[in-house]
């Protein structure tokens, strides 16, 4: 052998041990074996610890710890038994990375905007999420959200991709199974029992917290929507009918009643909530305009149908009321716009919002989001923009040869959605400052995140008082008549919730309380002395369908009886 030779051979030979030692380095990092037993139980733990912020915040805000010692400790054993119990159940050997990895990622998301917003993952919150825009989830993006999924989420699903699972036989995988799920159950057992009489006020009294649990709550969000998606696609494709007695019992137009056409608009309002209207006894005049409008009627106590606009806009124009409207069937049925279009009214909806949800599916639908429709555009397209063109938009269902149709206007506004309201309106309507600048909204002080939503509140006043002024012209030949209906209300902060979209049957009144306007000038067919007599009644999303049918002229008994907003001057 050559010397060259020799002086590489025992140069490979150093080499080697050091090769070695990198090698081994990196399978103690990298190829650990670990029980799965066990990682569901750390995975459950990190859990519990990073992604439940806002569940404990929610506990402490109804138990203080110091007066709750014992109760909280149970609580957080209980959190994590059932954390336990839940993954024992979605994990088996070939599938446990990936679901981990997965679930841990999901609780990343979701605990962050829990967290930042106190929002609550339930089915209607994830139909919302799956209906959201583009324009509208990056809005809500943020820096602080891609380091908590980084570090939180992807880092702790990266290191679980490289671990490696302990294999036993089959019966001892099933009798290490078996076990771990009595432990867990035997766990929550423990927690439970010595606090009986406090969980059942817990559960009976606040049951909305025990919805802040993460992932728990979207994991069972996401099989109920699984089960919602199966049902759905077991339901017929034809549209359930409705109203199908219905008639014109009173035409307004001048070739068949001797009447003036009928000239409705109507503004679907979005997260504004009634107690920020100036009209409504709030403290600051957020509504200058409307205000100096005469022939104005503004409802003091009126709420939604829903808590989100997934959910209200399909709702508000249904046959069904509040009680018994559900979402999952909405869409295969008619609803109060269908039934008008039938009956020959022009009906138009323009959207400067992310969609009608729906409800305008078969009459005229302009979308105004973009640029290429809409006039009025600098961060984002403004409500404004919806005017335009209006004279057209009036006479767009007759002919030159026909007399004017019975025309109804719905405009769908981008109006206060959060939780950008700084983007909500153009410089010029900043009145109220400071302003929350960014759309984490909990690392603002209060008064900055409610001094932007105020702003955007003087831009819808600026809106409204333009559509009024645009409908004045139109008094002498036309029967008008001006209706704005927010979708829902908004939380800003209250309690450490922030948004929209919890649970109807503990949101707060914040966001089912909704701001409802008329303007009815003296010259129309509506009795003045029943809008006055409305304002300070309960009313709902639920007068909406029986309220366009009315003022239209057309009558069915699916709506026979029910109430309106107000009665025309010459019904009895």
């Amino acid at each position: 052998m050559s010397i060259p030779q020799v002086i590489k051979t025992n140069a490979l030979k150093i080499n080697a041990p050091n090769a070695n030692t990198k090698t081994s380095y990196l399978s103690k990092l990298y190829d650990r074996e670990i029980n799965l037993s066990y990682l569901i139980i750390i995975v459950a733990v990190y859990l519990v610890a990073t992604a439940n912020i806002g569940f404990f915040e929610q506990v402490l805000a109804v138990y203080p710890f110091n007066k709750n010692i014992g109760f909280i400790l149970s609580i957080t054993g209980l959190l994590f038994g059932l954390m336990w119990l839940v993954l024992q159940l979605l994990c088996y050997r070939p599938i446990a990375k990936p679901v981990l990895a997965t679930l841990l990622i999901i609780a990343a998301i979701c605990g962050y905007f829990t967290d930042a917003y106190g929002t609550i993952f339930d089915t209607n919150m994830l139909i919302n999420s799956l209906e959201t825009d583009q324009a509208e989830a990056m809005g809500l993006f943020a820096p602080s959200m891609v380091i908590r999924l980084l570090i939180l989420g992807m880092l702790p699903a990266f290191i679980i991709s490289k671990i490696r699972l302990k294999r036993f036989t089959w019966q001892r995988g099933i009798l290490q199974k078996t076990a771990t799920l009595i432990l867990s159950v035997a766990l929550i057992a423990v927690c439970i029992l010595p606090f009986g009489d406090q969980y059942a006020s817990f559960f009976r009294q606040h049951k909305q917290v025990r919805s802040y649990a993460n992932p728990i709550t979207p994991i069972y969000s996401t099989i109920k929507l699984g089960e919602n998606y199966v049902d759905e696609l077991r339901r017929p494709d034809t549209l359930t009918l409705h109203a199908t007695d219905a008639k014109r019992v009173s035409p307004a137009n001048s070739i068949t009643g001797g009447g003036k056409p009928k000239l409705m608009v109507f503004v679907v309002g979005e997260t504004a909530r009634a107690d920020h209207f100036g009209l409504n006894g709030y403290t600051r005049n957020t509504t200058p305009l409307l205000s100096k409008q005469t022939d104005l009627y503004s409802f003091k106590d009126a709420v939604s149908c829903g808590t989100s606009t997934a959910y209200s806009v399909p709702c508000m124009f249904s046959y069904a009321n509040r009680e018994n409207y559900d979402i999952d069937i909405a869409k295969y049925n008619e609803n109060v716009l269908d039934t008008l279009s039938k009956q020959g009214i022009n009906v138009i909806w323009r959207d400067n919002n992310s969609s009608s949800k729906g409800v305008a599916d078969r009459v005229t639908f302009e979308d105004y989001k973009t640029a290429d429709t809409n006039p009025n555009c600098d961060v984002e397209c403004r409500d404004i923009g919806m005017l335009d063109g209006f004279d057209e938009l009036v006479k767009s269902g007759s002919s030159q040869k026909e007399m004017p149709k019975d025309t109804l206007i719905l405009l769908h506004q981008m109006g206060n959605h959060g939780p950008a309201y700084y983007q909500r309106y153009p410089k010029a309507f900043e009145k109220y400052n400071p302003v929350c600048m960014t759309n984490e909204l909990s690392k603002c002080d209060a008064q900055s995140v409610i001094n932007g939503y105020d702003n955007a509140i003087r831009y819808t006043d600026h809106f409204l008082s333009n559509v009024i002024d645009m409908l004045k012209p139109y008094e002498q030949d036309y029967d008008v008549v001006m209706v704005y209906i927010s979708d829902h209300g908004e939380s800003l902060g209250e309690n450490n919730i922030y948004l929209h979209g919890l649970p109807y049957k503990f949101a707060p009144d914040t966001q089912k309380h909704v701001p409802t306007i008329v303007w009815s000038p003296n010259s129309n067919s509506i009795d003045t002395e029943s809008l006055s007599s409305m304002v300070n009644q309960p009313v709902s999303h639920d007068f909406i369908t029986p309220t366009l049918l009315s003022f239209f002229g057309i009558t069915t008994d699916e709506v026979k009886g029910e109430a309106t907003f107000f009665k025309l001057a010459n019904s009895n």
